[in-house]
């Protein structure tokens, strides 16, 4: 559909269009109190993670696409046993249609794979304050995999109407390590939601929605599950620099062999702009999957994340997460939290450091949903004191009309 897309949207002839290529480059040195986030038995080592891979990227008048790639290697001093090098990748493509003046069109494909999680929280940009998928591969906490698509259409019907319909699967390997019992299964959870909201004015809209959710499973003994939640939204800027926005409504779940389940859902967000600094709050509960392992149930959780310029080079952050999924037989909580500095010492190059602690706390009665190596009710905590920087430069760039 994409590629019928850019070749079939008119006027392309007469815009410039821009094609460019950066390679990038990131390495760090850090030390972790407890490699392999584990409950018992906990080892500290130094380590150093390299990422490499490239961007690039299209630009138009009718669109923008994107490709970005990069590939790990992690090596420690003592427990070579973790060391890794080319095995794990990540990708993630977009491509931005102008359909029309009123339609846009939005495709997204993320790829994660086999990065265990002092890759995760050593190079990821969502650390400390991950989002809930990440979070879903900290709680398996060893090689998992992810793949995440979305579809996202957008049209405004004029007079102060908009629509929006998207589409979404994700898919989970929850790979595992030997202690894992949830080794090789795979869950796969897609589903669609359609909005319609009315803008009274530039600064505040209601609305009201609905999405599906579909979830299977390869677990032996455990149930596909669907659920439906209709609710209301609204979004309101009382000022220029401060949005809100709040999505609530009733969760139906339905578990096969299990019967129906109501449970309150709810999303707030928050978004303020402040002289050289951005705070963004974000909280509530949802439908989701209760591990990357399987199981339908909800999540909750806040995340946060404050960062301030504090010359025009050199930036510093703190943030932090705290999620609880629970489901059948399943309970978990994850709390992450952090502060940073980041030096941009040109256009291209940028040093930081970093502090980030994660603490995980699992309990489970059905060993099917919980393919860990965390030991059952006992939590682990693990601290990583980074220091590192990147290197990505503009090496190819190509415009035409």
């Amino acid at each position: 559909m994409a590629a019928v897309l850019i070749l079939a949207v008119p006027g392309m002839g007469h815009a410039d269009n821009l094609f460019r290529l950066f390679p990038e480059f990131q390495a760090n040195g850090f030390y972790g109190d407890n490699i392999g986030l584990r409950s018992n038995n906990e080892i500290g080592d130094f380590g150093t993670t390299m990422v490499a891979g490239f961007f690039l990227d299209y630009t138009s008048e009718a669109r923008y696409a994107s490709l970005h790639y990069d590939t790990f290697a992690q090596l420690f001093l003592h427990r070579t046993q973790f060391d890794r090098a080319g095995e794990g990748q990540s990708v993630s493509a977009s491509d931005d249609e102008n359909i029309s003046p009123t339609t846009h069109l939005r495709f997204y494909d993320f790829f994660y794979r086999d990065a265990p999680t002092e890759t995760a929280v050593t190079t990821s940009d969502q650390s400390p304050a991950f989002n809930t998928t990440l979070t879903q591969l900290l709680l398996v906490n060893f090689n998992a995999s992810v793949n995440h698509f979305s579809a996202v259409l957008t049209h405004a019907w004029g007079r102060g109407w908009t629509s929006e319909f998207s589409v979404h699967q994700t898919t989970f390997w929850a790979n595992g390590d030997n202690n894992s019992t949830g080794t090789g299964y795979t869950t796969y959870g897609q589903g669609a939601s359609g909005t319609t909201e009315y803008h009274f004015n530039d600064r505040f809209a209601l609305g009201a929605g609905y999405r599906y959710y579909d979830f299977q499973f390869t677990h032996p003994g455990t149930a596909d599950a669907q659920a439906h939640w209709p609710f209301a939204l609204a979004n309101w800027y009382p000022t220029k620099n401060l949005y809100l926005s709040g999505t609530a409504g009733v969760v139906i779940n339905h578990t096969q062999g299990m019967g129906e389940k109501e449970n309150f859902a709810g999303i707030g967000q928050i978004e303020y702009n402040f002289y050289r600094g951005h705070l963004s709050v974000w909280g509530g509960q949802e439908p989701d999957l209760v591990t990357a392992g399987g199981g339908l149930g909800v999540i909750r959780g806040v995340r946060g994340r404050l960062t301030y310029d504090i010359t025009q080079r050199l930036t510093g952050y703190a943030g932090g997460a705290f999620y609880n999924s629970s489901g059948t037989g399943f309970n978990a909580d994850l709390v992450s939290w952090g502060v940073g500095l980041t030096q941009r010492v040109n256009q291209y190059a940028s040093v930081y450091a970093r502090f980030v602690q994660i603490r995980v706390d699992e309990t489970s009665s059905n060993e099917n949903l919980f393919p860990t190596a965390f030991q059952n009710g006992k939590e682990a905590v693990g601290d990583y004191y980074i220091i590192g920087f990147t290197v990505a430069v503009e090496a190819f760039r190509w415009s035409w009309q």
